[in-house]
């Protein structure tokens, strides 16, 4: 499962990067309004994500650095197992 998690986080940090290189040099059609399209629906889907997560968990709210994750990734963060120093 964390093998399946950590290739759809590739992918997804993959697909920013297209997103982020599509702003600095424009594509050719039709990939240059495919792509930002793309992006601001996977944008607009993680915005939601991190909304959700943090009405979920009232009694500790997450730090930055996993609303970061939550922004970058989506649920696909959520759904990560905990580390083996957390319990």
């Amino acid at each position: 499962m964390k093998r399946l998690l950590t290739l759809g986080k590739a992918l997804i940090l993959t697909l920013w990067l297209a997103l982020a290189g599509s702003l600095l040099q424009p594509l050719n059609k039709p990939f240059d309004l495919l792509l930002p399209l793309c992006g601001g629906l996977l944008l607009f889907a993680h915005l939601l994500a991190l909304m959700l997560s943090g009405r979920g968990s009232r009694t500790a709210p997450p730090c930055w650095k996993s609303r970061l994750q939550v922004l970058l990734f989506g649920i696909l963060h959520l759904y990560a197992p905990p580390e083996d120093g957390q319990a």
